[in-house]
C-alpha cells in the first residue's frame, strides 16, 4: 500500500513539472494534514486511543493574480475504548465544510519593490475562512454516577464560524508546491499539505 501512494505521488509530482506557472485563472487544489490537540481534555488513561488527524482539502479558483475563492471539506476524529469495560467507547469527530477567499500578496510585494524576487518560487497569502462544523459525539456505555448505571449518549452540534489563514507555498515546480499555514481557518492551527494548479 505504501509503495503505490509513493508511485502515485511520483505520478502527481511529474505531471505537475510538464506544464506552465501558476496563472490568475488557474484551478488550485490541496490536501492538508493539521497538527493540534484538539481531543478531550479529559483523563483517558486506562482507554486505547485512535486519532484521525485533522485532514482537508481546499479547492480554489484564481479570479486574478491577487485573489482566488474556492470551498473545502475536512474531517478529524478520536476514539477511545476502554481497557478495562470493552464495551464503553467514546468517539468524537468533526466535518467542517465552508467557502475560503485568498489575497495573494507576492505580487504586490513585487510591485513596490520594483524587483521580482518572490514570483515563480513563493505564493504569500492571507484567507479568510467561512466555515461550518458539524461535531458528532457518541458515547457508549458509558458510566452515569447519579443514576449509577451504563448509558448510552449521543449528540451533534453545528457551529458556523469565520476563522483566518496565513499561509505561504514555495514551488518545487512549476505547478506543484509545498505550503505552510498557520490559522484557525484549518481544523488545527498549523497546517502542512501541498498545491496542484490545475488548469
Amino acid at each position: 500500500m505504501i509503495r503505490y501512494s509513493v508511485l502515485l505521488f511520483l505520478f502527481f509530482c511529474i505531471v505537475a513539472s510538464l506544464h506552465g506557472q501558476y496563472r490568475g485563472d488557474a484551478w488550485i487544489l490541496s490536501p492538508k494534514i493539521s497538527f493540534a490537540d484538539y481531543s478531550d481534555q479529559s483523563s483517558w488513561e486506562d482507554y486505547s486511543i485512535s486519532k484521525v488527524p485533522p485532514v482537508s482539502v481546499f479547492l480554489e479558483k484564481g479570479i486574478t493574480d491577487y485573489f482566488s475563492a474556492g470551498g473545502f471539506i475536512g474531517y478529524n476524529g478520536d476514539k477511545y475504548t476502554n481497557d478495562t469495560i470493552p464495551d464503553n467507547v467514546m468517539r468524537y469527530n468533526t466535518i467542517t465544510t465552508g467557502a475560503v477567499a485568498t489575497i495573494h500578496y507576492a505580487h504586490w510585494l513585487e510591485a513596490l519593490s520594483g524587483h521580482s524576487i518572490f514570483l515563480g518560487d513563493f505564493d504569500f497569502y492571507v484567507s479568510g475562512a467561512l466555515q461550518v462544523a458539524f461535531k458528532n459525539t457518541n458515547e457508549q456505555h458509558s458510566w452515569n454516577a447519579e443514576t449509577e448505571t451504563f448509558d448510552d449518549n449521543k449528540s451533534s452540534d453545528a457551529q458556523i464560524r469565520i476563522r483566518p489563514i496565513f499561509g505561504i507555498r514555495y514551488f518545487l515546480t512549476e505547478r506543484f508546491c509545498m505550503l505552510f499555514e498557520a490559522g484557525k481557518g484549518n481544523a488545527g492551527m498549523i497546517t502542512t499539505g501541498v498545491s496542484w494548479n490545475l488548469y
